[in-house]
């Protein structure tokens, strides 16, 4: 914009449009803004802000990522601004395992009976949950209900609980059911279920955060296919993964049936660069139609995003530095990338729901 602001029009704008007018802002904007003044900052962490945010919900999600060999470095992208910013929640080494509802369960990966917390990543404010009945775990995931607040799911050997926001305990619920084993890999969190991936056989196993109910579904993997994930949109499970093309590789995306869990392919895209073909690995993270995908081939990395409702696809550059890359090269090992992703809230709050 080359014309100039008059003084004289905008020193009489109205202060009650001010949330309006921020509220269409991306996130990342309004963040910002709240370093402007006190006032500024007052009224974007107001109910009223917030109520004005709701009706113009972020389209895009944004994706949390810890990498390196403790998880010590951590990063958020937006997709909207194409950028990469520096969380600084936590001093100490903690990674994201689910999330719900603008807010995201990390684990302290230290130790061997690890801390549980549940974090806004946004506004930087986070909740450390009790420690509960069920000292070691294999699976965690969380559900959002916005009138009854959120629910952790802690997924053990034999037996499982789950994590009230609104009684601020765990509740002890029971064995683990027979159709799950160690073969349960990532999740996707729709309402108050929890969708889990199975492997071998190949099927999706699902429970009920508000009724304790299992169920299990068996779906048919796609010939030469491998690293299946799921990922959600608008309500919808879909399935993503790498595809085996005459001689080269290519991502993915199904949708999963709702009432026959057959897969219906959405889209796919061929991946070129050296070394992909013979060995690789693709993880996936996504909600709200929109996902990233990872992939990594011997010293080789590479995220691109997919937009299912434009069908687009797009490179992300990396977010690690050359010298962190060549040091991973150096020990023989690849860097351990860990993440989720989540729909950016401002009222989301970890500790009164």
């Amino acid at each position: 914009m080359t014309e100039v602001m008059k003084p004289e029009i905008w020193e009489k704008f109205p202060e009650d449009l001010f949330d309006i007018v921020l509220a269409r802002l991306p996130i990342a904007k309004i963040i910002c803004f709240r370093t402007v003044c006190r006032q500024w900052n007052n009224l974007i962490t107001s109910q009223r802000f917030s109520r004005h945010c709701a009706q113009f919900s972020q389209v895009n999600p944004w994706f949390y990522i810890t990498y390196g060999y403790e998880d010590n470095y951590k990063t958020m992208y937006d997709p909207f601004m194409k950028r990469w910013y520096n969380p600084t929640t936590f001093e100490t080494p903690a990674f994201p395992v689910s999330s719900a509802g603008g807010l995201v369960c990390f684990v302290d990966s230290r130790g061997h009976n690890p801390n549980l917390y549940v974090s806004n990543p946004i506004t930087q404010s986070f909740k450390k949950l009790p420690i509960g009945s069920i000292k070691s775990w294999r699976l965690l995931g969380m559900t959002m209900n916005r009138s009854a607040g959120y629910r952790v799911l802690k997924l053990g050997y034999r037996e499982y609980e789950i994590y009230e926001s609104v009684t601020k305990c765990w509740s002890y619920l029971g064995n683990v059911p027979n159709c799950t084993n160690f073969a349960i890999s990532n999740h996707v969190s729709i309402d108050n279920t929890l969708y889990f991936k199975h492997a071998n056989p190949e099927k999706i196993i699902s429970c009920d955060t508000s009724t304790g109910v299992w169920t299990q579904h068996l779906i048919q993997a796609p010939l030469h296919s491998s690293d299946l994930t799921l990922a959600e949109s608008d309500g919808r499970i879909m399935l993503v993964g790498l595809v085996r093309e005459n001689y080269s590789k290519c991502v993915c995306i199904w949708e999963v049936q709702k009432m026959t869990f057959l897969l219906k392919e959405v889209d796919r895209k061929t991946i070129q660069f050296s070394g992909f073909n013979r060995m690789s690995h693709l993880s996936c993270m996504g909600i709200q139609g929109f996902l990233l995908c990872y992939l990594k081939s011997y010293d080789k990395y590479r995220m691109i995003t997919y937009n299912i409702s434009t069908r687009e696809w797009v490179k992300v550059p990396v977010p690690f530095r050359t010298k962190l890359v060549d040091h991973y090269r150096h020990v023989n090992n690849h860097i351990r990338v860990r993440g989720t992703a989540f729909q950016p809230c401002l009222s989301a709050m970890p500790w009164c729901r």
